[in-house]
């Protein structure tokens, strides 16, 4: 099985190097030393482009999974050429000191077994580094801390208190201004750090994106209130870990700010801070722009990307693309399955990963077949950003379907594989695989004539997928066919026709 561009190669010399010869030992050394000469120098030369190569895991909003499916998500994890796992804790660990951070999460599997130590041991066997995340003064867990202080609340530029916001945690972010806003962000994240999970790697530290506390009276912008905490923590950390990994924004040190954040942040300027040279620093397209300047100056560099997840196999290529122009060190997109239960998002029913609705509540979804696209899609293009697609296609029908696959099946499962992340959002696969998601689109006023039209070719196409490897027994295809079968089976029962009775 081929696995970072190098093993198949790898896997032959050494299978030829531990052959049995019939000639002598003398004739068997130097067949040898010519077939080592032929291969080494290749396979040097497919080195991983990225030195860091990994996911971006919310863990938090991943409640189902326990130890032994995490286990496997490493095992998968390291089969894709990893070597780092940011691993976002926030709200999912059973805080002592704050309950309060953990209450709205209070069925997530770690919450109720506290078993991330352990996992991190067990990534740190298969050499994987694990870093821990979190966004100081915001997001999951922080934000629930406001519901029991909520003088602590952030302020709008208007003088008013910041509104409930979220995504699974519903809260307020917290008031960085406040002397005691920053004393609980430090002594929460010494207890994950220092109290729960001491083996791990390192930090995440993952800036506010989101409703950002203003302050018209303050002498300095909400970025550097941000970064006395950043700049503590972090200190703290390295005098206990010298080697340990803490990722940080750019936004501290550009200057600048994203047109996307400064949409959604309010006021969001980027300070001018500086820059210790023992930082990775992070980039993301919709948040934080690339800067050749705070790349050159900081430790490593990571770039992600929510194409791993929201996208197709050409959308990894041109994000890994990005990064290799840009010279960051490493490359690292998200990796987020969400399958928790709220009222605000979901009118309290359970998500199912990537909307994969054939799944039971604990099952892992990242070996799925239409993960495993983009996961292989993944794997490749962190090897070599300027694979031939053509090559990409070769790899996939060669590692999912063996000897059966053929160029139309290899279509087929590309086609399948579109029809649920194409245009998807984080909670749910895109409309066209459900009437009831259609029926929310068509309320919302965000589809029309042209989008039916095409849902409905889809759907035709996606029924003769079914029917055309209706009795196969590759494992492989077997996978994709289902897939295409539930989607056709879902728009068998209520407002089936919904697309039908739209465009007579």
């Amino acid at each position: 099985m081929k696995k970072m561009g190098w093993h198949l190669g790898s896997a032959a010399l050494l299978s030829l190097l531990g052959a049995k010869s019939s000639g002598s030992e003398g004739c068997r050394i130097i067949l040898l030393s010519i077939i080592a000469a032929l291969f080494l120098p290749h396979l040097q030369a497919v080195e991983p482009f990225f030195k860091q190569r990994g996911y971006y895991i919310t863990f938090m909003r991943t409640p189902t999974l326990g130890l032994e499916e995490w286990k496997r998500t490493i095992d998968y994890i390291q089969t894709d050429g990893a070597n780092m796992v940011i691993l976002w804790m926030g709200g999912a660990f059973r805080s002592k000191r704050f309950p309060i951070t953990w209450r709205y999460n209070g069925e997530h599997k770690n919450v109720e077994q506290d078993f991330v130590r352990e996992l991190i041991d067990y990534a740190h066997q298969k050499k994987i580094r694990v870093v821990l995340g979190f966004t100081p003064f915001g997001y999951d867990g922080v934000n629930q801390y406001t519901l029991e202080h909520p003088e602590l609340k952030g302020i709008q530029e208007n003088g008013n208190f910041i509104k409930l916001w979220g995504m699974h945690a519903w809260g307020y972010p917290l008031n960085p201004y406040r002397p005691e806003a920053q004393q609980f962000m430090l002594e929460y994240v010494r207890e994950m750090f220092f109290d729960f999970y001491p083996n791990a790697d390192g930090l995440f530290i993952e800036s506010a994106d989101y409703m950002i506390s203003q302050c018209k009276d303050c002498t300095e912008p909400y970025y550097s209130a941000e970064f006395r905490f950043v700049r503590r923590i972090s200190d703290e950390i390295w005098r206990a870990k010298p080697d340990a990994t803490i990722i940080v924004y750019p936004t501290y040190f550009s200057g600048k700010t994203h047109e996307w954040m400064q949409a959604r942040a309010m006021r969001a300027e980027g300070t001018r801070e500086s820059l210790d040279p023992r930082w990775t620093v992070f980039f993301t397209p919709h948040s934080t722009a690339l800067d050749a300047e705070v790349i050159g100056k900081a430790k490593s560099s990571l770039y992600w990307t929510e194409r791993t997840i929201l996208g197709l196999p050409p959308d990894i290529q041109a994000a890994a693309q990005v990064a290799a122009r840009n010279k960051t060190t490493g490359f690292v997109p998200a990796l987020e399955a969400y399958s928790f239960a709220n009222e605000q998002e979901t009118g309290g029913r359970r998500l199912k990963p990537f909307g994969f609705g054939w799944l039971a509540d604990g099952a892992n979804p990242f070996d799925e077949i239409l993960v495993r696209v983009n996961r292989i899609a993944y794997r490749e293009f962190a090897c070599d950003p300027n694979l031939r697609y053509a090559e990409y296609r070769r790899i996939l029908g060669e590692e999912l379907f063996g000897e059966a696959a053929t160029e139309s099946l290899i279509d087929d499962l590309l086609f399948v594989q579109e029809c649920f992340f194409l245009n998807r959002d984080f909670n749910e696969a895109s409309a066209l695989v459900s009437p009831m998601s259609v029926k929310r689109e068509l309320e919302a006023g965000r589809l029309g004539p042209a989008d039916l039209e095409n849902y409905r070719e889809r759907l035709r196409r996606l029924a003769g997928i079914e029917r055309r490897y209706r009795e196969a027994t590759n494992a492989g295809v077997v996978q994709m066919r289902n897939a295409a079968r539930w989607v056709t089976d879902s728009w068998k029962g209520p407002e089936g026709d919904i697309i039908e009775r739209h465009l007579r």
